[in-house]
């Protein structure tokens, strides 16, 4: 559990994380996730992982988008049926103000809990996707 606290830890500062700095798209983002070690540990330890996750998005304090990416990619990776209630509220907060990643990363995950369609290879929602997601939550 500590391991994975630290890995929780070192994906707190998206500079620790492996080529995201180069990501110009949620694609490219997605591509450096998966080659990131830390974040495959976290996958690897399977649903252990997502108490730590909800733990760090309940707390209150303003994440880094690319964390929130990272957190919304992993829990999809693992268990997307909880992202709905893991990102619920910070998805509905960022559909408001939609910036380059988290939203397309939470509606990705939120989508494939749902069981509603979801892109496979270039992962960014249009504002009507986003809304209908939206709408979905419970």
């Amino acid at each position: 559990m500590n391991d994975m606290r630290e890995d929780i830890s070192t994906i707190l500062d998206p500079a620790k994380i492996k080529n995201a700095h180069l990501a110009s798209s949620p694609y490219v983002l997605r591509k450096a996730f998966k080659a990131d070690p830390t974040i495959r540990r976290l996958i690897e330890n399977g649903e252990k992982v997502i108490s730590l996750i909800a733990e760090e998005t309940k707390k209150g304090e303003r994440l880094n988008e690319i964390t929130l990416s990272a957190f919304a990619f992993i829990v999809e990776s693992v268990k997307p049926e909880v992202a709905a209630e893991i990102f619920g509220d910070l998805f509905r907060e960022f559909v408001k103000k939609p910036g380059p990643y988290f939203v397309h990363f939470a509606a990705h995950a939120i989508r494939s809990g749902l069981k509603l369609p979801v892109k496979t290879l270039e992962i960014v929602y249009s504002r009507e996707e986003l809304i209908e997601t939206q709408n979905k939550l419970p």
